[in-house]
């Protein structure tokens, strides 16, 4: 059966694209913990593999195989679906409506309802993208309705209209029934020394995220109208912040948006991590995924007014691997153990 993979007909280097010559990095980090298990692996495209487990072939797509399906991405990638599964599984979840852009005087009516500041958010995008956050007023709110309109090209969209909650932004990885990683996705933001500009201080910050393998490809913007939470504070790039001070410059705490990843495995309180396993299980056949909570601190036990379950996360993106403070965590090692022991369930009947 070892043998199989090596017949299965890959695309050429001449016919790939140069984009298919790279590689992502969740399944470049997938092959290296394959390759370091003496595992044969073969490349299809920039995100896809083929890993020979124990003479089983078995196709990746970043970190998820054939016991992670298409179904539930399609579900998980569901923002409506999923808030609607973890809320009937009883956990906490932001106040919230769902309805068409089109329909922005009900919006407007239900964030008054609930009091401002509220979020916005598409259904289906990911990395932040879309996403408005801490919006205070009526204006604000609709001017970030036609933003959103823009980006979508559609105002028959229906979009996530919830209460602004006030917290951290933490991210459980788990698989197979254990919480292996909890890392806090921190807001973009400089830490000032009483001499150099925001703008200065970004800059040296970036080239120290040019030296991570995964916060390279995400640099902190220094696009003043997308340094939100330094505009509204009535700062700009040219502040000189006092020694010590910490600036933050994003409302997103995405990795993508500038955000940096900071390890809380081992103090994170174990009910919170009850919590993590409880949003999964709310997934029927969900075996591995990241679930997002913000929650005001995360040694303290949870309250039903503490945190609020935010997300769940098919194939999320490896933080605890490079972590810009803390210890890194493991990955791809926990799933492909998940797939060793499971291997049962792929074997051909």
């Amino acid at each position: 059966m070892q043998e199989e993979i090596s017949k299965i007909d890959i695309i050429s280097e001449d016919d790939m694209s140069e984009f298919e010559r790279r590689e992502g990095l969740k399944s470049r980090l997938m092959e290296e913990e394959a390759r370091r298990r003496g595992y044969e692996v073969k490349r299809l495209t920039f995100d896809t593999t083929l890993i020979s487990i124990q003479g089983i072939v078995v196709l990746f797509k970043d970190m998820n195989g054939p016991l992670s399906s298409a179904a539930l991405n399609t579900v998980v990638d569901d923002k409506h679906v999923t808030r609607t599964l973890l809320k009937a599984a009883g956990l906490a979840v932001p106040q919230s409506t769902y309805l068409p852009i089109s329909k922005q005087e009900e919006i407007v009516s239900f964030a008054e309802s609930i009091s401002y500041p509220v979020v916005l958010k598409p259904n289906g995008l990911a990395r932040g993208q879309g996403v408005f956050m801490n919006l205070s007023s009526k204006s604000e709110l609709k001017e970030a309705l036609s933003k959103l309109e823009n980006i979508v090209d559609d105002n028959q969209t229906s979009v996530h209209v919830e209460k602004h909650f006030i917290g951290e932004d933490f991210r459980y990885v788990v698989v197979d029934g254990r919480v292996i990683a909890t890392s806090q996705r921190a807001r973009a933001n400089v830490v000032g020394d009483g001499t150099h500009t925001v703008l200065e201080l970004i800059e040296a910050k970036n080239k120290e995220r040019l030296k991570d393998r995964d916060l390279k490809n995400f640099l902190i913007p220094t696009d003043i109208e997308k340094l939100t939470h330094l505009t509204r504070e009535g700062r700009s790039l040219d502040t000189i912040p006092e020694p010590d001070e910490k600036v933050i410059l994003r409302d997103e705490s995405n990795i993508s948006s500038g955000g940096e990843g900071i390890d809380f495995t081992d103090t994170v309180h174990p009910e919170f991590e009850k919590l993590a396993l409880q949003a999964v299980k709310a997934i029927p056949g969900l075996n591995y995924a990241g679930v997002d909570m913000i929650l005001e601190d995360i040694t303290e036990a949870p309250t039903p007014e503490n945190h609020v379950v935010t997300e769940v996360e098919f194939s999320p993106g490896p933080v605890s691997m490079f972590p810009w403070s803390g210890e890194v965590r493991d990955m791809p090692g926990p799933i492909l153990d998940f797939y060793e022991s499971n291997l049962d369930r792929l074997k051909p009947k």
